[in-house]
């Protein structure tokens, strides 16, 4: 009989368009071989609605038994419309509401360091409104604009 592991597990969502978030390799919690990581990636001609449609409907498949969702890393595009923002809010309603149940996690929305102001001044606002909702349930959520990709060392080398 295999022993019941009780590791945590890192969600890296993309948005289309997103970079990298560069917080997502060092969020690591707990040994490396107990950490379960995630990548889901916005599709293609995929709307914001449909993205966070799509994962809802994914979260109990996620990992496996025993593993519990301890951080989410949403790296955000451009995209300041009303569908983006609503869809956004309702992905970090559900992650955190995953996490709350273990009363532990942390939600972090990512954007470039030379993302627009809109951008900053939104995902500032959404972060701020989530970490007030769910702060009480020993959840964290922060905003991290990260630094640029560095230059490809190939195209430098031509």
């Amino acid at each position: 009989m295999r022993k019941k592991t009780n590791g945590t597990g890192l969600l890296v969502v993309m948005e289309l368009g997103a970079s990298w978030p560069e917080l997502a390799a060092t969020v690591s919690t707990g040994p490396l071989l107990e950490q379960a990581r995630r990548v889901l990636t916005q599709l293609e001609g995929e709307t914001p609605a449909q993205l966070c449609e799509r994962i809802a409907s994914d979260l109990d498949q996620l990992f496996g038994r025993g593993i519990k969702l301890s951080s989410v890393a949403i790296a955000c595009n451009e995209r300041t419309d009303a569908a983006a923002e609503a869809a956004r809010r309702k992905l970090s309603g559900l992650l955190l509401g995953l996490m709350a149940k273990q009363r532990d996690g942390a939600l972090y929305l990512t954007a470039p360091e030379r993302s627009s102001g809109r951008l900053r001044h939104a995902l500032s606002s959404l972060a701020q409104g989530l970490f007030q909702e769910w702060s009480s349930a020993g959840l964290a959520v922060s905003v991290e604009f990260g630094h640029e990709p560095a230059p490809n060392s190939l195209a430098a080398a031509s």
